[in-house]
C-alpha cells in the first residue's frame, strides 16, 4: 500500500477513537456517582430518656402518741425490723396508777348502783301502798341514773388509762430498715415527738421528672425500663402528679416495680420511656433527606435518572426516620451524593 494512503488510514482511525474517547468522558462527568438504599417497612419506636430516683413506697414517721420518758431503746439506724418489732420504751409507772384507780373507782360505783336499785324498788313498793310521796321516788331515780352516768365516764377514763398504758410499748408498723433514731434513753418526750423513721426496702417506686415539652405525651400505663449501674428493671407509670413542679417546671411521674435489683431508696436512675410505637413504618436512613426552600425532599431514582420527591417524616430512632408520605416500601432513593442533585438529574451507581 502505498505509504502516504497508509498514514492517512492511521491518522483517521486514531482521531476516531479520540473523539469516541472524548465523548465517553463528557457523559461520565455530567452523570454524578451516587449510592442507593431502599426504603423498608420496620417497627420504629419512639422513646425518651430522664433521670429520676429511687424512693421507698413506705417510709413512716414514728412519733410519741403520750408524754413521757424513754426507758429503753431496741433499735438504731441501719438496723432491720419485722412488723410488730418493739423499738423502744417510756415509762408507764404512771398509767398502770391511772389504770388501777379507774379500776378501782369503776367497783366503788357499780356497789352504789346495785345499792340505789335496791332503795328504788323499796320507794316504789312503799309508793304503791301511798306511805311515801311521788317526790322520794323521783329523788331515787334521779340519784341511780347520776351513778350511772359516773359509771360511764369512770369507764371512759380506764379505756383512755389502757390506751396511754399501750403507747408505752413502740412498735413497727411495717418490716424495713431504720432509717433515722431520733431519741435516747432517757429523753422525754410529748406527744406528737418523732421517735423513728422506718423505710421500707423491698416496696419500692422511681420518681421520674419529665420537662414541660413531654408533659402531654406522658400517659398512665406507658412502659418504662430503668438503669443504673449496668441493672435494668421494668415497670409502668402508676400515677401523675396533676401540676407541674413550680421551680423546674418539671412532670413528676412515679413507676412501681419490683426491687430484683436490690437497689436502695436514694439511689439515681436513667429511665428510658417509650413515647410511640408503629409497627409497619417505612423508614430511610437520614442522609437520604435533603432540605430544599419546598421542604424535605428525596431523589427517587428511575434508571439513570432521578426525580425528586417531597416526603414527611415521623419518628426518629438512631439513624433511620420514618417517612409519613411520599414514599413506599421498596422504593430506590439516592444515599450519598443526593445534596448535589436536581430534579431530572442524570446519576451513575456506584458500589459503597
Amino acid at each position: 500500500m502505498n505509504p502516504f494512503i497508509l498514514s492517512a488510514v492511521l491518522l483517521l482511525a486514531l482521531s476516531a477513537s479520540v473523539c469516541a474517547s472524548s465523548t465517553s468522558d463528557t457523559e461520565n462527568v455530567r452523570s454524578a456517582p451516587v449510592t442507593q438504599v431502599k426504603a423498608i417497612k420496620t417497627r420504629m419506636i419512639s422513646a425518651t430518656n430522664v433521670q429520676g430516683e429511687i424512693e421507698s413506697l413506705n417510709k413512716p414517721y414514728i412519733a410519741s402518741k403520750i408524754d413521757a420518758e424513754v426507758v429503753a431503746v431496741m433499735f438504731d439506724e441501719g438496723m432491720r425490723v419485722d412488723s410488730g418489732s418493739l423499738l423502744a420504751k417510756l415509762d408507764d409507772e404512771a398509767f398502770k396508777i391511772a389504770e388501777e384507780k379507774a379500776e378501782a373507782k369503776i367497783q366503788q360505783i357499780e356497789i352504789l348502783i346495785e345499792s340505789q336499785q335496791r332503795e328504788l324498788k323499796r320507794n316504789q313498793d312503799l309508793l304503791g301502798k301511798r306511805l311515801i310521796s311521788q317526790s322520794a321516788v323521783d329523788d331515787a331515780i334521779t340519784a341511780l341514773r347520776g351513778s350511772q352516768a359516773a359509771l360511764m365516764v369512770t369507764k371512759a377514763e380506764l379505756k383512755d388509762a389502757r390506751y396511754r398504758l399501750s403507747h408505752c410499748r413502740i412498735l413497727s408498723p411495717m418490716a424495713g430498715e431504720i432509717q433515722q433514731r431520733v431519741v435516747s434513753k432517757g429523753d422525754y418526750v410529748k406527744n406528737g415527738d418523732l421517735l423513728f423513721q422506718i423505710a421500707s426496702t423491698k416496696n419500692l417506686r422511681a420518681r421520674l421528672y419529665f420537662p414541660e415539652g413531654l408533659a402531654s405525651a406522658i400517659i398512665l400505663g406507658m412502659e418504662v425500663t430503668l438503669t443504673r449501674s449496668g441493672e435494668t428493671v421494668t415497670g409502668k407509670i402508676s400515677s401523675l402528679r396533676p401540676m407541674l413542679e413550680d421551680g423546674n417546671r418539671a412532670l413528676h411521674a412515679l413507676v412501681e416495680f419490683q426491687n430484683d435489683a436490690l437497689w436502695k431508696p436514694g439511689y439515681s436512675v436513667v429511665a428510658q420511656v417509650t413515647l410511640d410505637v408503629r409497627e409497619d413504618a417505612v423508614v430511610v436512613p437520614e442522609e437520604v433527606l435533603v432540605r430544599r426552600p419546598i421542604g424535605t425532599v428525596v431523589y427517587k431514582i428511575e434508571g439513570e435518572t432521578v426525580s425528586e420527591q417531597s416526603v414527611t417524616t415521623g419518628l426518629k430512632q438512631g439513624n433511620s426516620v420514618e417517612i409519613l408520605s411520599g414514599l413506599k416500601e421498596g422504593d430506590l432513593i439516592v444515599l450519598n451524593g443526593a445534596a448535589w442533585l436536581t430534579d431530572g438529574a442524570s446519576i451513575r451507581i456506584r458500589e459503597e
